[in-house]
């Protein structure tokens, strides 16, 4: 039997920091449900209206670690901004460097 996965914020199903995203994927639900019932009972909630809400998602938000990345899956956007990125891995592919481009009508002229 596979171990559970613990509660990790989404890096894939997220509209702010991927709290609700990776609670609707432990659970196997759908996260725009849980976002929309989470909105709901928010409001709902008679303590300043939102306030508490927000403070519990803040609290998710800092304590919950992100989700661990693919094997395959290369650098986001977001690592850009974090510092140095890992070296990326030798696939087995040539680079090129110092390529220039020619058109390939201008130098197979027929009768020239």
């Amino acid at each position: 039997m596979a171990a559970k996965k613990g509660f990790t914020r989404s890096r894939t199903n997220r509209l702010l920091g991927g709290v609700l995203g990776g609670i609707a994927e432990h659970f196997g639900w759908n996260a725009n449900l849980l976002r929309l019932i989470y909105v709901l009972v928010t409001i709902a909630i008679p303590f300043v209206h939102g306030i508490l809400g927000l403070a519990i998602y803040v609290i998710l938000y800092t304590f919950m670690p992100l989700e661990e990345r693919a094997e395959g899956e290369g650098p986001s956007f977001r690592d850009l901004f974090r510092g140095a990125s890992p070296a990326p891995k030798d696939n087995g592919r040539k680079v090129i460097h110092d390529v220039t481009e020619q058109d390939v009508k201008d130098s197979h002229k027929d009768g020239d």
